[in-house]
């Protein structure tokens, strides 16, 4: 899991390795803040636009409270005042009518009843009441002033009830044989909600329709004379129950096309008000969208045009100068970004580089020179000791053929086949054109028929040598060491393996297994114990085969059976120790 987000981290860096992507990166962050205050201002003022038609019923609602509970304890008060005058039934019904002229005729059952409902003095008036409302007096159910709002049908009122006092005075209250009053009123008459909403003028319900709800869910209109379409159930019954789950026993909800408002009223109840969207509204959240638009498809426009300009102005022109880079690093030329739309840092440091480069290509070019001179001068003195070399093999053979002892004579030789594998060994890297390694099978492939040839053909006619060599590439420190352990080992097999001229077989092998070389000289011959009693095999040949090979830090390893062989093991890159 650490790997895998460890590589997503990579991933999303390497999105910002580009100079155009790490630009585009800051200048989108120079851009978010602003963008992201913008964002929320909008939302600030779409959410106050599109809330408004809700604020309005709340406002409504609030103007039924006050209104409502004017209009209660104005009635409680004449009532309650009524009550407690001691006067016989003429008196208070002469009360209750100036009451009812002085109120407008809004009761539409203004009346005095006994303990068990009955009527016993009424004044009613249809005249602007909207007419009677009989059946709605009810009974008291307490000792005390109570209001309510009761429903008949689909119309709801708003009902007082104050107990008379008593004979003899004292404060009112219901008791067996008392009498009370009852006013009630239709409720849309006591919100009022028909008339202006405030001193400033404004109809309250020019853009809103308000119901009374009862505890049941059903819904009664504040309008008499208003013809609206009811609330859906849905949202009375949600809204109810969003006003229970809340201690301020309110709920509010916006839909597509209306907004709803629920709380309670004066005390008595709960209204339901429902508002649409003004035409003003809805052209203000038109010209916010096209507001909103504008802004973005500014932003957007500016925002592409800084991108395109700084890709045109800084980016273009450092990837023309990578470019020119790559290419001059790749063996081509590098032309300098001279053009005038580039940033001038750019202009200098391609000038810089230009004049870095042609020092550069100088001093290539004079190396080169030392180089080729320096090349020249080894070949020419890997050609002269090769000369020397070779001279000096022919003065060898010059003497030793003028020396008359043989012991000397033998010695005499073999110092010139050691002094000719050097010379052969230098003409190779010389014809090779390579002074630090050499084809070690090509050196092997010339060497072996050489060291014949300086035996004799009598010896050539009876001694077959194989050679069977690959090309492996030898560091010339190996190279030298090497060709002179062939040189040993086959002059000491021609010499001793194969006394009185006897037929035999000489093996050169060169292979290569890994960064492991194995030379094995091999020879049928006598073997080494029994040829120590013609001659003594351990003398300065076999000691020079063991110095090279600690020289080369290989192992060399001598077995005899079915004549002798001599195996050296060594590594191109390493050093091995020596065994025998």
């Amino acid at each position: 899991m650490l790997r895998d987000l460890s590589n997503r981290l990579l991933q999303f860096r390497r999105i910002f390795d580009s100079v155009g992507a790490r630009m585009g990166g800051v200048i989108l962050g120079s851009v978010a803040p602003v963008s992201v205050l913008g964002g929320v201002l909008v939302w600030q003022d779409y959410v106050h636009l599109s809330e408004a038609s809700l604020r309005r019923g709340e406002s409504v609602r609030l103007t039924a409270d006050r209104r409502l509970r004017h209009d209660i304890d104005r009635t409680t008060a004449m009532l309650e005042t009524t009550g407690e005058l001691d006067a016989d039934g003429d008196h208070t019904m002469r009360f209750l009518s100036l009451a009812q002229s002085a109120s407008g005729m809004k009761y539409c059952f203004l009346a005095e009843l006994d303990q068990a409902g009955g009527v016993v003095n009424q004044v009613t008036s249809t005249a602007t009441s909207g007419g009677g409302c009989d059946g709605v007096g009810g009974r008291p159910t307490g000792d005390k002033t109570f209001a309510e709002v009761v429903t008949s049908g689909e119309r709801a009122y708003a009902r007082v009830v104050a107990p008379i006092a008593a004979e003899g005075g004292g404060a009112p209250r219901f008791s067996t044989g008392a009498r009370f009053l009852v006013a009630v009123e239709p409720l849309a008459q006591a919100v009022s909600l028909a008339g202006p909403l405030d001193s400033a003028g404004g109809d309250v319900l020019a853009d809103a329709t308000a119901w009374y709800v009862a505890p049941g869910g059903e819904l009664s209109p504040l309008c008499a004379q208003c013809a609206w379409s009811r609330p859906p159930k849905r949202v009375v019954a949600s809204l109810m129950r969003e006003a229970r789950e809340t201690k301020s026993e309110t709920a509010s909800l916006i839909t597509a096309y209306s907004s709803y408002t629920y709380g309670p009223v004066a005390g008595v109840g709960a209204i339901l008000v429902a508002t649409t969207r003004l035409p003003s509204e809805t052209h203000s959240l038109w010209m916010l969208g096209l507001w909103i638009l504008t802004i973005f498809g500014l932003l957007v426009t500016g925002l592409i045009g800084v991108m395109v300009a700084a890709h045109r102005l800084v980016v273009s022109p450092l990837r023309q100068l990578t470019q020119e880079v790559k290419m001059w690093d790749q063996g081509g030329g590098f032309e300098p970004v001279n053009a005038r739309s580039t940033p001038v840092e750019f202009r200098t440091l391609s000038k810089v580089f230009r004049r870095a480069t042609g020092r550069l290509a100088r001093r290539e070019a004079e190396l080169e020179r030392s180089i080729a001179r320096q090349n020249l001068l080894i070949r020419e003195i890997h050609h002269r000791v090769k000369n020397n070399l070779q001279i000096v093999a022919s003065l060898l053979n010059l003497q030793g053929a003028r020396i008359r002892a043989a012991d000397m004579k033998e010695e005499f030789m073999l110092a010139r086949d050691r002094v000719r594998t050097l010379a052969t060994l230098h003409r190779h890297l010389y014809v090779e054109g390579e002074v630090e390694s050499l084809n070690m099978g090509r050196f092997l492939a010339e060497l072996g028929p050489q060291l014949m040839e300086a035996e004799g053909e009598e010896t050539r006619a009876l001694i077959t040598l194989q050679v069977e060599a690959s090309d492996i590439v030898f560091p010339s420190s190996l190279a030298t060491p090497m060709a002179l352990i062939v040189s040993e080992t086959v002059s000491n097999s021609l010499k001793y393996a194969f006394p009185n001229l006897s037929p035999g077989t000489i093996l050169i092998s060169l292979t290569q297994t890994g960064e492991e070389v194995t030379l094995v000289v091999a020879d049928d011959g006598i073997g080494l114990s029994a040829s120590q009693g013609i001659n003594d095999r351990e003398g300065i040949g076999l000691q020079l085969i063991r110095g090279f090979a600690r020289q080369m830090g290989a192992v060399l390893q001598i077995d005899e059976g079915a004549g002798t062989r001599y195996t050296v093991r060594t590594t191109l890159g390493g050093r091995g120790a020596e065994t025998g």
